[in-house]
């Protein structure tokens, strides 16, 4: 898609790596966090659209519901009439899931990706649909976001198209059982391996399992396949 339509952006609200290995379980591994970091950005600049890259130093409020909402109205204040907001933990997340929330933003609905969690890793909004104090109020950060999200746009009138669901990545267990999945495997290892080099063994303990799986033989040899669980 070379044209893009110049009244939509993308919004990437995610904070640092070094932000995150506060926050999420998953981030001890800073590395891994960072690269997950750069995999969406690329995703993100791929696909032709203006985005802004909003991290902890640039967010506002006092819960994640307030500084996601003021991020997302802030993007609509420089003049954008859609925007698409995407995370940083969704290793899945390609360009086609970008064109086709821009194709459905073109005909007026609004777009729902789905965490398999309960949340969203793709949201796309109109400015005239967006209500902020009411995004604001959703039960941010649990599983049962997706619920009261599509109960909102009912009441509010909103017609939205739903993405296929995909998996975020918010702990060592989501970690696993994202590598168990067959579809999964080949694009974590791919951004995984830039983290260590073609000797890196890492051995793991009872609570970090995790990297026994994908670790245990070098990652750049052979199949990703073959790390099958």
């Amino acid at each position: 898609m070379n044209n893009q339509p110049s009244n939509t952006a993308i919004l990437v609200f995610a904070q640092t790596a070094q932000a995150d290995a506060v926050h999420k379980s998953i981030a001890y591994h800073q590395k891994l966090m960072a690269e997950l970091n750069g995999h969406v950005l690329k995703t993100v600049r791929k696909s032709g659209l203006d985005y802004f890259h909003i991290t902890e130093s640039d967010q506002h409020g006092d819960s994640f519901g307030a500084r996601f909402s003021n991020a997302i109205q802030s993007v609509f204040e420089k003049g954008y009439e859609q925007v698409i907001c995407v995370g940083n933990d969704t290793p899945q997340l390609t360009t086609l899931h970008i064109f086709t929330a821009v194709d459905s933003l073109a005909t007026g609905h609004a777009v729902n990706g789905p965490s398999i969690d309960g949340g969203y890793y793709l949201m796309g909004i109109h400015a005239h649909e967006f209500d902020a104090g009411s995004f604001e109020s959703l039960p941010w950060q649990t599983e049962n976001l997706a619920t009261a999200y599509r109960e909102l746009q009912e009441d509010i009138g909103i017609i939205s198209d739903n993405l296929e669901p995909l998996m975020d990545l918010d702990s060592a267990s989501d970690l696993y059982q994202f590598v168990k999945g067959k579809d999964s495997r080949k694009c974590l290892i791919n951004i995984i391996k830039h983290i260590f080099d073609e000797n890196s063994q890492v051995y793991a303990t009872q609570s970090d399992r995790i990297y026994q799986i994908v670790f245990s033989s070098p990652l750049n040899k052979g199949s990703p396949t073959a790390l099958a669980a």
